[in-house]
């Protein structure tokens, strides 16, 4: 099993498949002619890491998925991310219900998961990688709002230049690029540089905010799919 995912950009290839979904199951039917794809893709041009806007996430997760995660969240919850981290976890409910059964399914290699805490112990918020895979693999398709809250909440990007902290001065901005999509390319930055030395399923993660920062700046959803492609 492997978790796939692409982004539904509505490039030419993806279009003469009958779709982003479509296009992802027919890689592993027929082979992609490369040039003629990047050429044409919306998502891998905007990327510029070769073929982007498909992918795979490979099983079992290594722990240093799990650590990676909980080490990319912000330090400070009264932050921009840490703002849209108590959101996105209240709003859609992550509880890692989902994620805990991978682990029971043998899909994720750690013994047990990784925690972020803040506060005082009586009040206490605790964020845990189960509960940020459910987001990322377990919830279906992400569309660019919930994008930007993850990209955001995880400090993969940057706009006008600078890294998001301050909530009152950085949270305006999000909402300017919400409101006007053709403002994205120009003023974000996806702050995510490949890594080489990462194992393979920590490179498929990577891969996958990667091609979220795609969906974000095309206003594109992004299909993740509990199969392989």
């Amino acid at each position: 099993m492997a978790f796939g995912f692409v982004v539904d950009d509505r490039g030419p290839d993806k279009k003469a498949a009958g779709g982003a979904v479509a296009f992802a199951a027919g890689l592993t039917e027929r082979p992609l002619d490369e040039a003629a794809h990047l050429a044409g893709c919306p998502s891998c041009a905007l990327l510029d890491r070769g073929i982007a806007c498909v992918g795979v996430v490979p099983t079992p997760l290594s722990a240093r998925v799990e650590e990676w995660l909980v080490q990319r969240l912000p330090a400070d919850l009264e932050s921009v991310g840490g703002f849209l981290l108590r959101k996105a976890i209240g709003d859609f409910g992550y509880d890692g219900a989902r994620a805990a059964e991978l682990r029971k399914q043998g899909l994720l290699e750690a013994p047990g998961a990784f925690e972020r805490h803040y506060g005082p112990f009586f009040r206490r918020f605790v964020v845990s990688s189960e509960q940020l895979l459910e987001e990322l693999v377990c919830a279906g398709d992400i569309a660019p709002s919930h994008a930007l809250a993850i990209l955001v909440h995880l400090q993969c990007l940057e706009i006008d230049g600078q890294p998001l902290a301050i909530l009152d001065t950085d949270g305006p901005k999000l909402g300017e690029l919400v409101e006007k999509p053709d403002t994205r390319k120009p003023r974000t930055r996806l702050a995510l540089p490949p890594d080489p030395t990462a194992d393979p399923s920590l490179q498929g993660i990577q891969s996958l905010l990667a091609a979220l920062y795609a969906g974000f700046v095309l206003d594109s959803d992004v299909y993740v799919l509990d199969s392989t492609l």
